[in-house]
């Protein structure tokens, strides 16, 4: 009995050990995104019951999250010794569960993303099988090459969210412009996400923007990024007449670029860039649920 009990913990803790390697939460905001878009953006016509009654829709949402947790494993798979000095507390509850066993369950979870998609439409079956690829050829290749270890995963992440767009044949240009705001503001993250983990990232020779221009450069990067993120929400704001969501969306971008000069440019440290970090997150969460206020008539 006390084997069976200490087995039947042991499978609980690698289960924990497994949600915490592919973020579970990062992939259910995802999810959401993907059923806000569908119901508030690009189905003008069709009643909630109508567009939630959808299988094929289900499929499609269910197939982005095991791609998704897939591309968590693989890229934790190829980080584990960075990670290990720059997030030891975080790293240490993922080693419960072997590298082996990271590797079948990235095998399985796109096996069964891509089974599940290619069930909702052949269309979204290339898409994840593309995007699969992609995500691997970060975690192998990509991220150890500054400036596209940036972009590219700014611009992998939204691009799951665009396939509710491909599923519907119908990518609207107010939704288009709202993916490249968030892309950008991900983007400014990402470098973000350099400096905090600077030492790691130059042991083990990953390229970051703050490891090949310095921490002092990169943050004249973000705040960069942070102007050009003004572009497509004035256009949001005056050509498409959003102007509530344009004039929130700036304020809170200045109140960021405000927040990253006071706290990134008066110190360089962990703390500082460990606050930022997670202000960014409560940004991008913030983000996807104000997708709600484009309505479809606008389109």
């Amino acid at each position: 009995m006390t084997s069976l009990k200490r087995q039947n913990g042991l499978i609980l803790v690698k289960l924990f050990a497994l949600l915490s390697i592919v973020r579970w939460l990062n992939i259910l905001l995802t999810i959401i995104a993907q059923y806000l878009a569908a119901v508030f953006v690009l189905n003008p016509t069709k009643s909630y019951v109508e567009i939630l009654s959808n299988p094929k829709l289900h499929l499609m949402t269910l197939a982005s999250a095991f791609i998704i947790a897939g591309g968590y494993i693989i890229n934790n798979f190829y980080d584990l010794e960075k990670d290990l000095i720059n997030r030891p507390d975080k790293t240490l509850f993922g080693r419960v569960v072997s590298r082996q066993f990271c590797l079948n369950c990235y095998f399985l979870f796109n096996t069964i993303g891509l089974v599940l998609a290619l069930l909702a439409s052949w269309r979204i079956f290339l898409f994840y099988l593309f995007f699969a690829i992609a995500l691997w050829a970060y975690s192998h290749k990509f991220q150890k090459i500054s400036f596209l270890r940036e972009i590219t995963a700014s611009i992998l992440s939204v691009t799951s969210f665009f396939s509710i767009g491909i599923f519907y044949k119908y990518i609207t240009i107010p939704l288009f412009l709202y993916g490249c705001f968030a892309m950008l503001i991900i983007f400014s993250r990402e470098i973000i996400k350099g400096i905090e983990a600077y030492k790691g990232n130059a042991i083990f020779g990953y390229g970051t923007l703050a490891t090949s221009l310095g921490k002092t450069k990169s943050a004249y990067i973000i705040l960069i990024m942070h102007l050009l993120a003004f572009v497509p929400l004035l256009l949001l704001w005056l050509r498409y007449h959003l102007s509530f969501l344009g004039i929130l969306l700036c304020s809170i971008n200045l109140l960021l670029i405000a927040f990253v000069y006071l706290r990134l440019y008066k110190k360089f440290d962990d703390e500082n860039a460990s606050t930022i970090h997670t202000f960014y997150k409560l940004f991008i969460v913030f983000i996807i649920f104000l997708v709600v206020l484009i309505p479809a008539q606008v389109l």
